[in-house]
């Protein structure tokens, strides 16, 4: 359980502006040969940034940056409750990735040996004419219809033999071609017809020849990189708009607290309004990690976000006392969860769920009047767990697989496409798809071995559905 303190967040940075400047150098030379050099000290710059971070996170490499961020500055260590925007957080992270991947995809595509063999040469671009169409057909999808076709071509210039100059190449359209129809623009080589020509619009002809990613393709990767930071923004605002208390959580309810010291880190099911979209009816269950606090009166679990460590969350707050807080709900069953608050002595608070529970079961401490007559700023209880082993290590190998699989593609592993690159490509995607299910997995197993430690999670299921 660490802090998140300056050499982690510089780190952080630090992976992210190698990302970025990945993207950039994509951008302003979308085109050029292979290995690329400038792509891989991008990804080794990344990779050097992420190795300090994860040195930093597991308490291997201790550097001179290791003041704590000031709570002004660090998310996580200021006054809202952090963690149910980490699953948001991943997902954006993902998403914008995929930005300078997809721009990596068309850069390898459009690099192909036709194209080196044509600038190899005195090349030309000019407007051409149909002279034949070899075949046709319709690729229709969700964005529209269009038409591949390969076709031979009239181009300006003579052949060797002082003859008129035709070219065999494959063009993409709206419409159906037909002999005759003039394309706006070919890419060619006139000493060399058995290269074929390439049919490019003049916006895309720059990026061809070693120039900046063309118009179209800025604007597609700005929207897709646009999409989630929208959405990241507006939770983000939606989720800060006010720091948690205990009149921001309890509402117009009795509400109830109990004197509480934390006793240690479990996990287990509580059981929540079922869900509208299923006929059964059941109540829904959710695995997650909890805080074990302990009173006078006996014990109670406050349940904790998903992402948290409760293990390590627990190790830097035992012994710690405060308030619990919650608002029985008397329209629900008393199994159903309601929110609550743990706020410390020292003004933390851990936001979570509990099961008010019958009177005769759990303590049920004492009522309280809200709002509170002596109310302090508080602020959300840290450090978090940046790096879990038994939770994060298995899902980081599919990570690790996409990285590689980059790199190979940088490397110009099979420039001219085949089934080696194709499998790069699929395993830079697959790899984080991968990594990601793996955690979500591993978390299941590591709260259900917590779980099944001072009770079964089956028979606790069972007895919170059909309780006595």
């Amino acid at each position: 359980m660490r802090e998140r303190d300056l050499g982690t967040a510089a780190a952080s940075v630090l992976a992210w502006v190698g990302a970025a400047a990945f993207l950039i150098c994509l951008l302003v030379r979308k085109i050029a040969p292979y290995p690329r050099w400038d792509l891989l000290a991008c990804l080794a710059f990344s990779a050097v940034a992420s190795l300090a971070w994860w040195l930093r996170a597991t308490g291997r490499w201790k550097s001179r940056l290791g003041g704590v961020i000031p709570p002004t500055l660090g998310l996580k260590m200021g006054r809202w409750w952090w963690p149910p925007m980490r699953g948001l957080c991943t997902i954006v992270a993902v998403w914008l990735l995929s930005v300078p991947f997809f721009l990596l995809g068309f850069s390898v595509s459009d690099n192909s040996p036709q194209l080196a063999a044509i600038t190899q040469h005195d090349y030309r671009f000019a407007t051409v004419t149909i002279t034949k169409i070899h075949h046709s057909y319709r690729n229709q999808s969700k964005t529209g219809t269009t038409y591949v076709s390969v076709v031979t071509v009239e181009a300006p210039g003579r052949d060797t033999h002082a003859k008129a100059l035709h070219l065999r190449g494959k063009t993409r359209t709206s419409d159906r071609v037909r002999t005759g129809e003039r394309l706006t623009g070919g890419l060619y080589a006139p000493d060399a017809p058995s290269l074929g020509i390439i049919m490019t619009g003049s916006g895309h002809l720059a990026s061809l020849l070693g120039g900046p990613a063309s118009p179209g393709e800025m604007v597609l990767l700005g929207l897709i990189g646009a999409f989630p930071v929208t959405i990241f923004f507006i939770s983000f605002f939606k989720t800060k708009a006010d720091p948690l208390t205990p009149e921001s959580v309890l509402g117009n309810r009795p509400a109830r607290r109990l004197r509480v010291h934390i006793a240690g880190g479990t996990a287990g099911i509580w059981l929540s309004a079922p869900d509208p979209k299923k006929k059964s009816g059941d109540p829904q269950t959710t695995l997650s990690p909890a805080l074990r606090l302990s009173s006078p009166e006996g014990t109670r679990d406050l349940f904790i976000d998903r992402c948290l460590d409760p293990q390590a969350l627990s190790g830097v707050l035992e012994g710690q006392a405060g308030w619990l807080y919650w608002a029985p709900d008397s329209g629900k069953p008393p199994e159903w969860s309601v929110a609550a608050l743990l706020v410390l002595d020292d003004d933390r608070y851990v936001y979570g769920v509990i099961p008010p529970g019958r009177a005769e079961d759990l303590p049920q401490g004492e009522p309280v009047d809200l709002p509170l007559s002596e109310t302090r700023p508080l602020r959300a209880v840290g450090p978090y767990a940046l790096w879990q082993p038994a939770v994060h290590r298995p899902g980081m190998y599919g990570f690790g697989l996409g990285f590689l699989a980059v790199c190979l593609i940088v490397a110009g592993v099979e420039p001219g496409g085949g089934p080696l690159l194709s499998l790069c490509f699929a395993s830079t995607v697959g790899g984080p798809v991968a990594g990601l299910l793996l955690i979500q997995r591993r978390r299941t197993v590591y709260l259900r071995r917590l779980a099944g430690g001072p009770y079964d999670t089956e028979a606790t299921t069972a007895g919170l559905r059909n309780p006595p």
